[in-house]
């Protein structure tokens, strides 16, 4: 019976040292898993919160509008806020690094962005603000889903030059003779909050846009029939939410010298009168050496003729390569109205500033850079 108390005594303080220690070895792993949840939830805590201050209700395609957005960020471990944007095949961001900036109290950051859309869509794209460090590191990420936009289509009739605006207007207007049929016109435009770029009316050429946030330019020409007397074009205005008229009477400068208009010089008809005249005196100056032997007057005859050959002769003509660009002024940013798809034989008629002024088969007649010009 003793033999047994103590046989009894013994596995009971067994029992309860291996009680201990499991206790011991539970209450750690409780202490462990606690710290390590409470280092997950402070990996995994958001400290930069979005969202949109304002959007606007309704757009057009095409137009610039603002979408500002707001960032509060609860930490201190960042030098800078960037931004990128999703889909950008829809919409066109013109500051899209524009820097943030804080509030006066500092409490919240805010950005102004100005969107152009490019297709009829009824989302914004999605915004993705990132926190750098001085290392250039990324030291948290957020995307704010973009928000929802009515976007409109504008179509309009032949006279619409597919710009939607808050305001256009032709700020100056110069027109010249292009040829004898045709006149040609150049337009400086300008717009507010615009797609100014795609402006198109009656076949011309864009040349020289420019463009900030509020303002785009635009140099436009256009080749018209020479009894135009005005241009008149529409654009749809998103304030007024119509179609406005813009009428630019033309006003024909009678310079045919002048750098871009002088016409053919062989359709001048003071030079045709001219070509007869010394043609006459040629002939005069013959007759009179063939009655009176004077030399004076074969060497004036020789001159009279030599001048009317040199004006018509046939080494004016020339050739211009595959893909040779012709513009309608002797300047690089000039409207470009054909390109040569082959070898083309055209006649020379002038030079300026490194630009061969030259006419086509077609009679048409335009500038090239002198390099692509061979001498027949």
């Amino acid at each position: 019976m003793k033999k047994f108390f103590c046989i009894a005594a013994a596995l009971a303080l067994f029992i309860n040292t291996a009680s201990a220690q499991l206790f011991d070895l539970g209450e750690q792993i409780r202490q462990y898993q606690k710290i390590t949840q409470d280092y997950d939830d402070e990996e995994e805590t958001q400290s930069l919160f979005l969202s949109y201050e304002s959007i606007p209700p309704r757009v057009y395609v095409g137009e610039i509008f603002p979408v500002k957005i707001k960032a509060i960020v609860t930490r201190d471990d960042y030098e800078r806020i960037t931004t990128d944007l999703a889909d950008s095949e829809l919409f066109h961001v013109i500051n899209l690094k524009s820097p943030w900036e804080k509030d006066q109290v500092g409490e919240y950051y805010t950005n102004t962005f100005y969107i152009r859309t490019l297709n009829q869509t009824s989302k914004l794209p999605d915004f993705t603000i990132r926190l750098i460090d001085g290392d250039d590191d990324i030291v948290e990420e957020t995307v704010l889903d973009g928000g929802e936009i009515e976007v409109l289509s504008v179509k309009g009739d032949a006279k619409f030059s597919h710009v939607v605006a808050q305001s256009l207007a032709v700020k100056n207007e110069a027109t010249s003779k292009f040829d004898d049929k045709s006149l040609i016109v150049t337009l400086e435009i300008e717009a507010t909050y615009s797609n100014l770029k795609e402006f198109e009316f009656n076949n011309g050429t864009a040349n020289d846009y420019k463009e900030s946030i509020q303002l785009q330019s635009l140099e436009y020409t256009v080749i018209v029939p020479n009894y135009t007397k005005i241009l008149d074009f529409t654009y749809f205005n998103t304030v007024s939410r119509d179609f406005q008229s813009v009428i630019v009477p033309l006003n024909i400068k009678n310079d045919d010298v002048s750098t871009h208009t002088d016409l053919n010089p062989k359709e001048n008809k003071f030079k045709l009168y001219k070509d007869i005249l010394f043609t006459i005196l040629g002939l005069l100056g013959l007759i009179i050496f063939a009655f009176k032997r004077y030399k004076s007057a074969l060497l004036a005859s020789v001159l009279f003729f030599s001048y009317v050959f040199y004006v018509n002769n046939p080494f004016n003509q020339g050739i211009i390569t595959e893909e040779t660009v012709i513009r309608v002024l002797p300047t690089e940013k000039s409207s470009i109205f054909h390109i040569t798809d082959g070898n083309l034989e055209i006649e020379i008629l002038s030079r300026k500033d490194g630009y061969v002024k030259i006419m086509l088969p077609s009679g048409r007649i335009g500038w090239v850079k002198e390099d692509s010009v061979i001498k027949n």
